[in-house]
């Protein structure tokens, strides 16, 4: 009997430990295969809903309020000749910095209060901020390419971290406007470094934004060398993220 009984437990403790090979063999080849299958589909997902969340984010947030007035009549130089027609287009390189540095303190404190989890808010159901930082849930199978299956699967947790510096320019662009007008627009293009951090990847990728942040309506015409719109950039302006 006792010589039965040892056999019998001899075969369950195979078997259970047979199950615990099988369990963490089968674990180790799916974690894998998800790591190189799947991981770059869930970076693609995550970067194109932080992209979206940070260009809404970014148009709330930073817009007309935060110049004066009358910016484009102290920071543009626009030349014409004895026609009307606008020839070039110049910065008053002291404004302009102005503008920038006022940009970029905004957009600085904006990122910091993100990170503090301050933001509220979040339309993205998707995105969450708490005092961890922006934190991105999708579940595992969001990059399926069934839609039916999409919103299954365990959450994957994506940190969203701020890195490098906050590269900001001007940007203007003057296009006709009716007769004997044209109507000059003022962007602030913004530069912003983000690291994804999950626990099968590490990326970072670069959001460029442009943000409407004055526009004007002026007596001038834009001549047809310039296929009806003048574009000027200013030189960049870094201040680096803590």
């Amino acid at each position: 009997m006792n010589r039965i009984r040892m056999r019998k437990n001899y075969k369950t403790s195979s078997l259970i430990i047979l199950v615990v090979v099988l369990i963490i063999s089968f674990t180790t080849f799916f974690f894998i295969w998800y790591n190189t299958k799947i991981s770059p589909k869930i970076v693609d997902v995550a970067e194109a809903k932080i992209n979206k969340f940070m260009e809404s984010f970014l148009s709330m947030n930073i817009g007309y309020e935060i110049l004066d007035e009358d910016i484009l009549e102290d920071i543009l130089i626009i030349n014409k000749n004895d026609k009307g027609e606008i020839l070039y287009v110049d910065y008053n390189l002291e404004k302009a910095y102005l503008v920038l540095d006022t940009v970029s303190t905004e957009l600085e404190a904006l990122v910091e209060n993100l990170e503090q989890g301050n933001f509220k808010d979040i339309s993205d159901n998707n995105i969450k901020a708490n005092e961890h930082g922006l934190i991105l849930e999708l579940p595992m199978f969001i990059a399926s390419d069934y839609a039916l299956v999409s919103n299954l699967g365990p959450k994957i947790y994506i940190k969203v971290n701020f890195v490098g510096s906050i590269l900001t320019n001007i940007k203007s662009k003057i296009t006709e406007y009716g007769i004997n007008n044209a109507l000059v627009e003022l962007y602030v293009t913004i530069k912003l470094s983000q690291e994804l951090i999950s626990p099968v990847t590490n990326n970072e990728n670069v959001i460029e934004y442009d943000v409407l942040v004055a526009s004007q309506v002026i007596n001038g015409t834009v001549p047809q060398l310039y296929g009806g719109a003048i574009l000027e950039k200013s030189a960049e302006l870094s201040i680096p993220l803590e």
